[in-house]
């Protein structure tokens, strides 16, 4: 596993992800954290890529069900006609 983050780590370096379709075009791009959603808790790291490890989707959700509540509360809201994709993980 860890021979796979080795290549996202190689794409992270080779900048090809800022100009892809995606990417904000306001602000600065954003390369997506790995998400590995498995039983088993794997030993990969990497200072360049965030790395979440869950064993189930519920898992996810209640590990950033308490981060998503406190940024609501602190941000402003933006019309559902924004342009931006909404997903809500409760």
């Amino acid at each position: 596993m860890q021979g796979k983050i080795n290549l996202y780590e190689e794409f992270f370096f080779s900048d090809e992800w800022k100009a892809l379709h995606w990417q904000p075009k306001d602000r600065a791009a954003i390369f997506p954290s790995v998400i590995l959603i498995t039983p088993v808790r794997y030993a990969v790291s990497s200072d360049h890529i965030r790395i979440i490890q869950v064993a189930s989707i519920h898992e996810l959700m209640e590990k950033y069900k308490s981060a998503g509540k406190q940024q609501k509360d602190g941000r402003l809201r933006t019309p559902a006609s924004s342009g931006r994709i909404k997903i809500n993980l409760t």
